[in-house]
């Protein structure tokens, strides 16, 4: 099996579950930045089974990404328990750690609202790209959603490096007009 085909499967198979795998992770953890933790673990897990093994065997995606996230919450919570019974008090601390725990503490975390309104706000986004310009929408989903490289997408789509870069940018700043951002 090909690494495009892997990328393709693993890209459709994201698409489809991502809701619901998030909504299962986040009504098992505590905090949002563990549930992004346990979410990417999740999809990096599935992403290495798949290149390893195949995915022809997998008959529900949804199902099988579920599993790995029962799995995932359950190593996160036994982990964060461990961590917790090592430490009984703050007296344990030295000054460095007790400072870096601080810090972490008074971290301001996103309402989950924000959360919720950046996720909507992003899909309107998108959805909007992909339909003016099916390659402007590649464009868009290969450099937010894959995260590659202008380079490697002009590569990809066989396109020079200055055009890639103009309309992925004169997109941005239309859709930062449309959106009020």
């Amino acid at each position: 099996m090909d690494k495009n085909e892997i990328d393709l499967y693993f890209n459709n198979s994201y698409a489809q579950t991502f809701t619901t795998v998030s909504r299962f992770v986040l009504s098992h953890a505590s905090r949002f930045q563990d549930a992004e933790d346990i979410i990417q673990n999740i999809y990096a897990r599935f992403y290495k089974r798949i290149s390893e093994k195949g995915y022809e065997d997998i008959e529900s995606v949804e199902a099988f990404l579920i599993n790995i996230a029962k799995f995932e919450c359950r190593s996160f919570l036994s982990g964060f328990i461990k961590r917790r019974e090592r430490v009984k008090n703050m007296s344990d601390f030295s000054e460095e750690e007790s400072a870096a725990l601080e810090a972490e503490l008074s971290r301001d975390e996103p309402l989950f609202d924000e959360v919720i309104h950046n996720k909507i706000l992003a899909k309107q986004i998108f959805d909007d790209v992909m339909q003016k310009d099916e390659t402007v929408g590649r464009i868009f989903y290969l450099y937010f959603v894959c995260d590659m490289k202008l380079e490697e997408i002009a590569e990809t789509m066989d396109m020079k490096l200055s055009t890639v870069k103009t309309k992925l940018y004169r997109t941005i700043e239309r859709q930062k007009k449309k959106f009020n951002l």
